[in-house]
């Protein structure tokens, strides 16, 4: 948990100069080491690949923050990602720059980052938007709903329509933001408006086959960590995998509702079948929030050594509602949180037995994910000595 967010590791020189290759493009509007968290001359991570690369998208793909100024679009990513309290957001200048930044707690939730200025224009010559878009996973837009959203709709309609033809494949998603200032029938005429208008513009342009995703959000509120669970869960291959071994958990351990969260995001990258209550969501990300800050307080040696949330992590509450929320951790990274019936947690034994195969299963599907990001890794390499040399002629393999 002392690592927040993954830093870019330095590997071989080489790849500065493939950093530098991964900019082209954006002249003009801002990136690298002073836009992020990023070192000077720091190289790029494992698994890091550049723009044009094809084996990007398979190995860690990009989502998008993109809308108007003063949108909120900063303010969700420091929230999320730097457990920025919602308050100290109020203080954070207007963005000028991309500010790109890798997420890698783990190898279900390792993707990038990137935040664009709300005045960027595609018109732009020095804005070349096909080399972006070709290896995005999701694009973000962020509309503010206690705005007039007009001009955030004509933006919004022309950056998924250029998108669209440069990669069918990417995730639309739309953050109604800022709602936690209307009233609950508000919140819901605001999306119907919304949701009715960005539809309409699509079908007048003949691209009803163009799917957007809406969703209420708030940095008040748990709803942009649920809202951001959503989005990264259509970036993770394995999704189905683990949500068929949290079902399998469950009906044999007599269960109620599973998470497998990343604790140091609060993003949940796959629960079980049955429907997510936003209540019992809000509980589990309290509970981490307890654990993490106990294990701080005490959890390290008296020298400050230590991580305040490794495998021997385990938490126990009992709500006044006969309820159980269990908690145990998964991977350095990943922790189950459980809601179970006192009854049901009596036989703890079967729960923790079960578990155990469990966390056998999670592991192995992780090795087989860091298989795959190894021989990508490879092929990308291979794929590069094919390549021309500096000077623009063929390179020939002796």
């Amino acid at each position: 948990m002392s690592q927040v967010l993954g830093k870019p590791q330095p590997e071989e020189e080489d790849d500065d100069e493939e950093e530098e290759e991964e900019l082209v493009g954006l002249a003009g509007y801002g990136d690298g080491p002073d836009s992020s968290d990023a070192e000077p001359d720091s190289g790029t991570e494992e698994g890091v690949l550049d723009f044009s690369d094809p084996f990007s998208t398979e190995v860690k793909p990009r989502i998008l923050l993109m809308g108007l100024r003063r949108s909120g679009k900063s303010s969700i990513q420091k929230v999320v990602f730097h457990k920025m309290s919602p308050n100290e957001t109020l203080f954070l200048e207007s963005t000028n720059k991309i500010c790109r930044e890798d997420v890698s707690n783990s190898s279900f939730v390792n993707f990038q980052i990137w935040d664009f200025p709300g005045q960027i224009d595609f018109f732009d010559p020095t804005f070349d938007y096909e080399m972006i878009f070709r290896g995005t996973g999701a694009l973000i837009f962020v509309i503010d709903s206690q705005d007039d959203y007009m001009e955030a709709l004509a933006r919004l309609h022309l950056t998924v329509t250029r998108a669209y033809k440069v990669n069918t494949d990417i995730n639309f998603e739309v953050f109604i933001h800022k709602v936690d200032g209307l009233s609950d029938d508000h919140k819901i005429e605001t999306q119907r408006d919304i949701h009715q208008r960005a539809n309409d513009d699509l079908a007048d342009a003949g691209l009803e086959k163009i799917h957007l995703s809406f969703y209420l959000t708030s940095i008040y509120d748990h709803s942009i960590f649920e809202a951001f669970s959503k989005v990264v869960q259509k970036l993770i291959p394995q999704l189905p995998t683990l949500e068929n071994l949290l079902n399998i958990f469950i009906s044999n351990s007599g269960i109620e509702k599973a998470f497998l969260f990343d604790v140091v995001s609060k993003i949940y990258i796959a629960t079980d079948s049955t429907p997510v209550d936003m209540q019992t969501y809000e509980l589990c990300c309290d509970m981490i929030d307890v654990v993490i800050d106990i294990s701080c307080i005490y959890g390290l040696k008296e020298d400050g050594a230590g991580t305040p949330y490794d495998k021997e992590s385990t938490a126990i509450i009992k709500l006044n509602n006969t309820t159980v929320l269990y908690l145990k951790e998964v991977t350095k990274f990943l922790a189950l949180v459980c809601f179970v019936r006192e009854e049901s947690f009596e036989r703890k034994g079967l729960i923790d037995y079960n578990f155990h195969c469990f966390r056998k299963a999670i592991h192995e599907v992780f090795e087989v994910r860091m298989k795959v990001v190894k021989s990508r890794k490879v092929q990308n390499r291979l794929q590069k000595k094919k390549g021309a040399t500096p000077n623009g002629t063929p390179r020939v393999l002796l």
